[in-house]
């Protein structure tokens, strides 16, 4: 007789499907956990980052809202739904659900990025500059290619800011 395999253990198959990019096995096996009524925070917002990597962006949204409604506290789900909203250029929601996130999580040095590329492109630089700033003070060994990455964009944002006359005067 077969052991019947637990919740966290499929959850954690799924997660590494996920982690391994297999974005259709894991949605799968998310969606069986769903459908046998299982419901967890994680399970809601692993399950949407994959709709959101499959590009289903609406279903990944709905994903994301589920787990927050059922864990207000879970910071990582308002920062996925921040994800969604800057992927669809809408800057104004996107920094709305990275606020959230930080006010939840302030040293998650993703949501600080995430939250620095939105304000870079709403053309709020000051602010961008403050948020890859936190990026590079919170972020660690595995960021390293994307640290120097940074490190260039902050001095980028510096010459700009620096070259440009001073409004208050």
């Amino acid at each position: 007789m077969e052991k019947e395999i637990s919740f966290e253990e499929k959850l954690e198959e799924a997660n590494l499907l996920l982690s391994y990019r297999d974005y259709e096995e894991a949605c799968k096996i998310y969606e069986e956990l769903i459908s046998k009524k299982f419901e967890s925070p994680e399970l809601f917002n692993n399950y949407g980052l994959a709709l959101f990597y499959l590009y289903k962006l609406d279903e990944a949204l709905k994903e994301f809202e589920r787990a927050i409604n059922l864990d207000n506290s879970f910071a990582l789900s308002y920062a996925n739904t921040g994800l969604v909203y800057l992927n669809r250029a809408q800057y104004d929601e996107a920094e709305r659900f990275f606020l959230k996130a930080l006010e939840l999580d302030p040293q998650n040095p993703e949501t600080h990025y995430n939250l620095a590329v939105t304000y870079y492109r709403m053309n709020n630089k000051s602010d961008a500059s403050k948020h890859y700033e936190f990026f590079m003070n919170y972020a660690g060994d595995e960021y390293g290619k994307l640290k120097e990455s940074v490190k260039k964009i902050i001095a980028q944002i510096n010459e700009i800011q620096n070259s440009q006359p001073d409004s208050n005067q």
